[in-house]
């Protein structure tokens, strides 16, 4: 039956061979493995893998997505080509990839290194044109630096005259969408003075020349150098502005493509992991459009208990994004009798809501810094309070810190009773709640020391702060001249890190000798 239907297939003219033909003449080339790469953002990654024989690799696949792709070779070495024609045919050299590579079939790839070609032949001309300004004087030669900076400007202009008529003439072309995407807008000449109005009309046309229909795009490391640019470099690094920018350009891009996930991704796990305050605001935001919930998810790329595991989280942080108005937090304190409501107790027009443990070894060395400060602010008449909520499960330990520090701020916690019978205080004594009691999960608290800084009604005005951090936004938000724990502190921390270089400096040493 089999060898039936594949006589009935040659009959009838079915093309069974494969769809791509990709053959690469390597001179010098042993008979070795050669691997075919994928760019994925600016990152390559494993597509295919053959046995080279005589020099000749051949690649055979029914299909691969088209972009830019690189072909490495032992050393490892590899050169780079564009997957868009289903026939691609070329020769080389081991010495020199570049300088050797004849394109003996590929429309795409004759572009492709026709363009390599004349940029590697420009590239000296600017060299050279960079190494004689750098020889003369700036106030002695500024004639002849004036010359050498119109020869510049005209080079440049003829690149990317080359460039726009490539990208131009052959724009329905993979090869002509990727050098189009490299072409930055241009500034119309009536407001390229004006800073406001160049930055806005740049920012507005930033996405002109890419197309984001084309989903092989995200296969090119231009891409992602546009996307990082505009994200880290174009936008102001406020949560809103990203999300909103972010939305845009994502409903531009079919869903369910590589495309669409490489957006999706670097904007939320970027902002995730930012070391910017606040940023956490745009995972948020971008789980609760793109992620979840898991059962409605247009993050097709991952898999069930990922996802559930991501909204959860998304979850648990959306409650705890700055200007948001803090969950309450009702506990007792040292007697464990006197039970302090955050909302109701405490109004001063400043909170630190710091979460301790007195067996943290960090938290040892971060609470009298605290105290410090908060005395300092006190003395100046910073109208501040810090409620501090003790993380350890006994608290023995905890009331003992707090007598030897002298902590007399509001100190709470949830004592080891009311977690073994939480019923007697949430229900009959109605003191507390669930929330309160899991104020770990709450607020988030997987490390410490940590503090939080709410206003008088409650809203987080900053988060996750050591006592450092803590003085900078005190000055800032009071105008009050520099803290002394700031100049004690600043002054400590270069020293620190002078001592660490010092350290790094001396290992290094210890190392060579060894060598």
């Amino acid at each position: 039956m089999k060898n039936l239907i594949l006589l009935l297939l040659i009959a009838t003219g079915v093309n069974i061979s494969a769809q791509y033909n990709l053959k690469f003449k390597i001179d010098g080339l042993s008979d070795t493995t050669v691997y075919l790469a994928r760019y994925l953002g600016n990152r390559l990654y494993y597509a295919d893998t053959t046995e080279a024989k005589n020099g000749v690799a051949v690649f055979n696949k029914d299909d691969y997505p088209g972009g830019v792709y690189a072909v490495i070779c032992p050393g490892p070495k590899y050169f780079e080509f564009i997957m868009a024609d289903k026939t691609v045919e070329i020769e080389t050299s081991m010495d020199n990839f570049i300088s050797n590579m004849k394109v003996i079939k590929s429309k795409e790839n004759k572009i492709f290194y026709d363009y390599i070609g004349f940029i590697n032949l420009k590239k000296p001309e600017a060299k050279l044109l960079g190494e004689a300004k750098a020889k003369l004087d700036p106030k002695k030669d500024k004639k002849k630096i004036a010359e050498l900076d119109a020869k510049g400007t005209a080079l440049d202009l003829e690149v990317k005259s080359y460039q726009k008529k490539l990208a131009t003439e052959n724009k329905d072309l993979l090869i002509g969408r990727i050098l189009n995407m490299s072409i930055d807008p241009v500034i119309p000449e009536e407001i390229k003075k004006n800073d406001t109005l160049r930055y806005k009309y740049y920012k507005q046309h930033f996405w002109d020349n890419i197309m984001l229909e084309d989903e092989r795009l995200v296969h090119s490391p231009v891409f992602h150098n546009k996307l990082e640019f505009f994200f880290q470099k174009m936008l102001l690094q406020q949560p809103d502005t990203i999300c909103a920018n972010a939305h845009q350009i994502i409903s531009q891009i079919k869903e369910g493509t590589d495309l669409f996930k490489y957006v999706v991704h670097y904007v939320t796990y970027n902002y995730e992991t930012s070391n910017i305050m606040g940023m956490d605001a745009v995972f948020v935001c971008m789980a609760d459009t793109y992620y979840c919930p898991p059962e409605n998810t247009k993050a097709f790329w991952i898999g069930d208990s990922a996802l559930v595991e991501l909204c959860e989280r998304k979850n648990a942080l959306k409650p705890l994004l700055v200007n948001k108005v803090t969950p309450n937090i009702r506990l007792a304190d040292t007697t464990e009798s006197k039970w302090v409501d955050l909302y109701k107790d405490v109004n001063n027009k400043y909170i630190a809501l710091l979460f301790w443990a007195d067996d943290c070894g960090h938290c040892k060395k971060e609470i009298p810094k605290v105290k410090e400060l908060y005395d300092e602010l006190k003395s100046k008449g910073v109208d501040i309070e810090v409620v501090a909520v003790g993380t350890s499960l006994e608290n023995d330990g905890w009331r003992k810190f707090i007598r030897d520090k002298k902590l007399d701020w509001i100190n709470i916690s949830d004592f080891p009773g009311a977690n073994k019978t939480p019923e007697k205080y949430i229900f009959e004594q109605k003191v507390t709640d669930l929330q309160s009691l899991n104020f770990r999960k709450t607020y988030d608290i997987f490390s410490t020391p940590q503090i939080y800084l709410l206003d008088q009604n409650k809203v987080i005005l900053a988060k996750k702060l050591d006592a450092l951090n803590l003085a900078k936004i005190m000055e800032m938000k009071e105008k009050l001249d520099e803290l002394e724990f700031t100049k004690k502190e600043t002054i400590a921390k270069a020293e620190e890190e002078k001592k660490k270089k010092e350290r790094e400096a001396k290992a290094e040493a210890a190392k060579a000798k060894t060598k």
